[in-house]
Formats: C-alpha cells, sequence, structure tokens
C-alpha cells in the first residue's frame, strides 16, 4: 500500500463467505488470464484468480475498496482498476437482444415479460440531477428494463436510462415492441405499460402482419374513477399477477449482487456493470440447475 500503518499498529483480518461457487471464479480467472496473454501484461501484483476473489467480493458485498484493497496490500485505485477491467470481459459476453429473442423463440416461448427497475445512484449535480431523479420512487436513480422467460430467469437488460423515464417510454424509444413482434412475441407488462396497446391499434402497414398490425400487449385491467373493475376482472387480474411474479424473482436474484444497492461508480459505467452482473447471475442459475438435475 501507499501509506503504511503506524508502529506499534497492528490491523485486524476477518474472514468472509462468499455465496458463489468455484465455476464462476474459476471462469472469471480464465477471463483474466485470456486478456493478460491477449494484451501481453508482463506482471501483476495478483494471479488472474486473486484478482477474480476480489472484483467477485466487490460485486457481491459492495465493499468499499480501500477496505478490501487493505486486505490484499494494494490501493483502492487498483482495486477500482480491476473492478473495471473484470466487468467489461464479462459485459462483452452478454448476449444481445437479438440473439435472445431467437433463443426464445425456438424454445417455443409465445410470451416475454417485461419490467423496469431503479437502480439508486448519489444525487447528482448540474443538469444532470433533474433528469436522474425519479418522481415515483422519490429518489436519483438509473432506470434498467429486462426481459424474462417464463420461469423467471433474466434473459436481457437494457442500457441504463435516467431515472425519470417511465417504463413504457423506455421501451418504445429501444423499439421493444417491434422487435417482439419480429420474432412472434407477445410482451406481458404491469399497469405502468397500460397504454402500449394503442401503439399496435395505431399501427398500419405491418410488415409482419401485412396489414393493421395484430400482435397482442398483455396488461393488467386498470380501474377508472367512474368505473370500478368487475369480479372477472379482478380475476383475469389476480391470474396475470400470479404468472407476472416471476420477473420479480429476476429481478431479486439480480439484485443479490449488492453493488447494486446504490451506486457509487460514475453512471457512465453502470450499463457495463449491469450486464456483467446479468452474465454472472446467467452463469450461478445454469450451474445450480445442472447440480439440481444431477442429484435428481
Amino acid at each position: 500500500m501507499s501509506q503504511q500503518p503506524a508502529e506499534g499498529f497492528n490491523p485486524i483480518s476477518y474472514q468472509v463467505t462468499l455465496p458463489l461457487s468455484r465455476q464462476t471464479l474459476q471462469m472469471v480467472a480464465d477471463l483474466i488470464r485470456t486478456h493478460r496473454r491477449q494484451v501481453r501484461s508482463r506482471w501483476r501484483k495478483a494471479t488472474p484468480a486473486e484478482q477474480a476473489l476480489v472484483v467477485l467480493a466487490v460485486l457481491r458485498h459492495d465493499q468499499r475498496l480501500a477496505d478490501i484493497g487493505g486486505g490484499h496490500g494494494v490501493s483502492a485505485s487498483t482495486v477500482r482498476r480491476w473492478v473495471l477491467e473484470v466487468i467489461g470481459l464479462l459485459a462483452a459476453r452478454a448476449r444481445r437482444l437479438d440473439r435472445v429473442l431467437r433463443r426464445l423463440l425456438a424454445r417455443g416461448s409465445a410470451v416475454v415479460l417485461i419490467d423496469g427497475t431503479l437502480i439508486r445512484t448519489r444525487r447528482r449535480s448540474g443538469k444532470a440531477n433533474r433528469a436522474n431523479y425519479s418522481g415515483k420512487h422519490k429518489h436519483h436513480g438509473l432506470l434498467v428494463l429486462a426481459l424474462t422467460g417464463e420461469d423467471g430467469r433474466l434473459v436481457w437488460v437494457s442500457a441504463a436510462l435516467p431515472g425519470k423515464t417511465a417504463d413504457i417510454t423506455a421501451s418504445r424509444r429501444l423499439g421493444l415492441r417491434e422487435r417482439l413482434h419480429e420474432h412472434d412475441l407477445s410482451p406481458a407488462g404491469d399497469k405502468g405499460f397500460h397504454g402500449w396497446h394503442k401503439d399496435v391499434r395505431e399501427s398500419r402497414d405491418c410488415p409482419g402482419c401485412g396489414r393493421s398490425c395484430e400482435q397482442v400487449v398483455l396488461t393488467p385491467y386498470k380501474a377508472e374513477a367512474k368505473r370500478p373493475l368487475t369480479e372477472g376482472q379482478q380475476q383475469a387480474n389476480a391470474a396475470f399477477s400470479a404468472m407476472r411474479c416471476a420477473v420479480e424473482g429476476g429481478f431479486a436474484a439480480l439484485k443479490s449482487w449488492r453493488i447494486l444497492t446504490k451506486l457509487r461508480c460514475h453512471p457512465r459505467h453502470a450499463t457495463t456493470l449491469l450486464r456483467a452482473l446479468l452474465v454472472l447471475t446467467q452463469h450461478e442459475q445454469s450451474i445450480r440447475g445442472t447440480v439440481q438435475s444431477t442429484a435428481g
């Protein structure tokens, strides 16, 4: 470290359990090892496995960089460089949207679940202050849209958008309905996407349908001031909510990485971080699925 402790002061070390599989640690270490070979890195202070362990600890437990760096004899800036290097390598392995939709279609899926969540950040300064403030959550943050299969596993996350953006506005900017329609998939969203079906009604000369678009957008019924929901509509909403509860499990798996509790890094790294965490989450889920199928 750049600063040595005072004479006679012995720092205290402690151990923390990292709830991840060894296969995930090995996968990250292999990526680092391959990257070092490509850039012809002659010497590093840590081996690929040690760097992978430090980065996974930061992502999983949101350890402060100076604290975890002190335990490994490196500075906070070195740990920051390690983290940015690894999340860039992981994000490059994230599947693009078109490939994800083709895989869902090949599996015989007809419906894809869509939802948005707010990743909290620190208060911004200047013009970015209001743009990143969410009036719904009363907090500064970044909006992220995600797609999950009917089993609740995350398959894709969008780029990080300003926190003031509504879910339906973000989906329209990204053109999600059109891209889902190209693969014969119907989106299912919560009440935040109510009104998305109007885009379908206003569509004309749809390339896929050959006439007025026939794509279905699934959203729950929404009560109005003088039109309460009927008993049938309430039952339909209950069944719809039971189907969509799977997407909450997908977000819970993503947010188990505690670094998303409140982002302290610059927002320009948010998209790369989210895609890296998506790759790690999918890798952990695939390993657990393999173990369970083998045990069964």
